[in-house]
């Protein structure tokens, strides 16, 4: 059940978007620039994986896979893609325009809550699925 405090949570992922792909981008030049240099000394005896290409390529796979409300977010817009909605979705969630900016571009009311409403409840189901609600 979609409820108004769980919208509002929901949106806050969504108007936060922006700041949660930064930190995404950010984790994964971290892992992409430490740890490149091939330790020869390790090899041999040892039960783990000793090619530090390797352990950054299992760590960006875990990244990737990571469950998170960017990742919701991102299904979301992915999904809306090639609707009308998805417009709508990039003015007000990433370029954070106003509604009533918005709504003054010939947009109605009734259809943006519809849309809004289709959006918000197709990631509620993703953040249901991965357990963040």
């Amino acid at each position: 059940m979609l409820t108004k405090r769980i919208r509002r949570q929901i949106e806050w992922h969504f108007k936060n978007y922006n700041a949660d792909a930064a930190l995404y981008e950010e984790r994964i030049e971290d892992i992409t620039s430490s740890g490149m240099i091939a330790n020869y000394s390790g090899v041999g005896g040892c039960g783990g994986i000793s090619s530090p290409t390797e352990k950054a390529a299992f760590k960006l796979l875990e990244l990737d896979n990571e469950r998170t409300w960017a990742t919701v977010v991102r299904n979301t817009f992915i999904a809306f893609r090639f609707e009308p909605e998805y417009k709508i979705m990039v003015e007000l969630y990433i370029n954070h325009k106003p509604l009533r900016d918005i709504l003054c571009d010939g947009l109605w009311a009734t259809t943006f809550y519809r849309w809004r409403d289709n959006w918000l409840e197709f990631a509620y189901k993703w953040a249901k699925k991965f357990n963040l609600l």
